[in-house]
């Protein structure tokens, strides 16, 4: 801001309140806050000009449609959020899952938000698939009536960062549709960027509609500012919890190494459900750490500035950036600085890259591609550290003041070195009882238990992916639910590697778990999987989809999920008597119903 504009101000605003109002305020309160202060100045003869209001008949109406399409709940929350503050502009709002969404009232809009998820290699996800492929098949209507804007939630360390939010927003345009603010993607951490884009979308439709409305004098309970809808710990503002207990679920001369961890929550007040996970911060690996130091030929004492704080290079590089997940923006960054013809091949490709960026950390990047590093330049190529996720395998209602997690320590070799999950060693090497871990919790809308307790349900959960289940049966217990419970497990050895074993019989004992079916892949000259157990079943499998059952999976995204419904696709042919696309439309149908439900990573 200039000196001329900073003197036209009528009085000086502290600076420390207008941080706080910034930073403490959620995007409806924003929103109405600033219009009751406009009414004030209105009433004392201090109003500054307003800039002038358009008003273009395709947008009069204010009306405005705000669909999602959700995986874990994040876009929905964001979508009703910014209903709840369009409607405390004055605006009409009405808030939609895509999967809900009656085709035919497309061609009738006039403005229209987009929330929406990106799901696996840059699919939509399942609620979004109908409108999707509406968008881009013959039938989609012209919309030249239409303004509209998107706002993408993804994940950088995938490869196709937000590419349905991308997508979208290109076919919206396609067919016609004006775009009102630019698109927005946003990372794992989406508070900030959603709150902007929703407050860029509400004030860009007052100035088009003319319907800026000011606060009565005595405001109403319907205009009274909501309490803001968020934890008393996020991710932004984690719970410091202890380690209560830390066991080794594998037995000795097992592949595998899990482990069960329990945390308290004693007077935290946080609350969670089955089916929620646990945020978990953490440090990159010392030795790590110290090996980057060395390829760049920097000291760790090097003071660099990050999130405008200043600290040490060899502090920055273990608590606060990301050395293990790297998103393409890295290679990017880096294929700027220097021309590097395999790094351009590989980033033109986008097949290239998904396989190159699979176990690459920074040591493997800067080892490969060399250039002279100045220490500020190299931590602002870099993402900042994201806590990892884990599905809690614990109910609250069974043990109130703890909430539980089961962590496989990752340890691999890749391009000719040793490596290790970052967090999941953190937890297995450098934490132990008594310790001290930053937490959050990360609310799963859809992966939830059904609401009636007569419903049956099959899950299905190899490895780690059976720490929900462990939730869900220790909620039915406590309920008392009636409904059947059908477990499918998976692991390398029975002896070994079966996961909480003493509890699942304990459960099938008390007649809880009323089928369990076990696969351990190596006690076999021929492997067998859950997949495989699943389709030995496929008569009684059948039985239970076509009693209303609710089919959970949780585990490994990149092969397990696909080849379970893989399975799951080729035993409702069999059973059916179907068509394979037949059977494929019918376990779509259950994905939309949210009677096939998945947790996968």
């Amino acid at each position: 801001m200039n000196q001329q504009n900073r003197d036209d101000y009528p009085m000086h605003i502290p600076p420390d309140l207008i941080q706080k109002l910034g930073t403490e305020l959620e995007g409806s309160q924003q929103i109405w806050l600033s219009g009751y202060l406009y009414g004030l100045a209105i009433g004392a003869g201090q109003a500054l000009p307003m800039p002038a209001l358009t008003m273009t008949p395709n947008a009069a109406s204010a009306k405005v449609t705000i669909l999602y399409g959700s995986m874990a709940g994040n876009s929905k929350r964001v979508a009703v959020k910014t209903g709840e503050a369009a409607r405390m502009a004055g605006l009409e709002a009405e808030v939609m899952d895509m999967n809900e969404y009656p085709l035919r009232r497309l061609s009738a809009e006039k403005i229209l938000l987009i929330v929406v998820s990106t799901y696996g290699e840059g699919e939509p996800p399942i609620s979004a698939e109908t409108l999707y492929e509406h968008l881009y098949s013959s039938r989609a209507p012209q919309l030249k009536e239409l303004q509209f804007a998107v706002l993408s939630l993804g994940d950088k360390s995938y490869a196709h960062f937000c590419k349905t939010g991308i997508d979208f927003d290109t076919q919206l345009e396609k067919l016609g549709a004006t775009r009102m603010v630019q698109r927005v993607d946003c990372d794992t951490d989406f508070k900030d960027l959603s709150l902007a884009w929703t407050n860029d979308v509400i004030a860009h439709i007052q100035r088009i509609s003319g319907t800026i409305q000011l606060p009565d004098s005595g405001l109403s309970d319907s205009a009274a500012v909501p309490k803001p809808d968020v934890p008393a710990y996020d991710r932004h503002h984690p719970y410091r919890a202890a380690i209560i207990a830390k066991v080794l679920l594998n037995g000795r001369g097992s592949p595998k190494e899990t482990w069960h961890i329990e945390l308290s929550l004693e007077g935290s007040g946080i609350q969670y459900e089955p089916g929620d996970s646990l945020g978990v911060f953490f440090y990159n690996p010392p030795s790590l750490v110290q090996d980057i130091l060395l390829a760049i030929n920097l000291g760790g004492d090097n003071p660099v500035i990050v999130n405008n704080t200043p600290m040490s290079l060899r502090k920055a590089l273990t608590e606060k950036l990301e050395l293990t997940l790297l998103p393409r923006d890295v290679l990017q960054a880096l294929a700027h600085k220097k021309d590097f013809p395999a790094l351009s091949e590989i980033l033109a490709d986008t097949e290239k890259l998904r396989n190159y960026l699979y176990g690459l950390d920074l040591l493997d990047l800067l080892s490969e591609y060399h250039l002279a590093w100045k220490a500020q330049n190299l931590v602002e190529i870099l993402r900042p550290l994201q806590p990892r996720l884990y599905s809690i395998s614990s109910s609250q209602q069974y043990v109130p003041n703890e909430v539980h997690i089961t962590v496989a320590a990752l340890r691999y070799h890749n391009r000719n070195r040793s490596k290790k999950g970052a967090a999941s060693t953190y937890l297995a090497d450098l934490i132990d009882i008594n310790d001290e871990v930053d937490i959050f919790i990360e609310k799963n809308e859809y992966f939830k238990l059904p609401t009636e307790d007569t419903r049956d349900i099959i899950m299905i959960g190899p490895g780690t992916g059976i720490a929900p289940f462990r939730a869900f049966m220790q909620e039915r217990e406590l309920r008392e639910a009636k409904g059947k419970n059908w477990l499918f497990f998976g692991n390398p050895h029975f002896t070994t590697d079966f996961l909480y074993q003493t509890e699942w019989q304990r459960m099938v004992k008390i007649g809880m778990l009323q089928k369990i079916d076990l696969a351990f892949s190596r006690d076999t000259p021929e492997k067998v999987y859950v997949q495989d157990r699943l389709r030995s079943q496929a008569k009684e499998f059948c039985k239970w989809l076509d009693g209303g059952a609710a089919l959970y999976v949780c585990g490994d995204k990149n092969n397990m999920a696909r080849d379970v419904q893989n399975a799951i696709e080729e035993v409702i042919a069999g059973e059916k008597d179907y068509s394979r696309e037949e059977a494929s439309n019918y376990v779509k149908n259950l994905k939309r119903s949210r009677r096939y439900i998945e947790d996968i990573y």
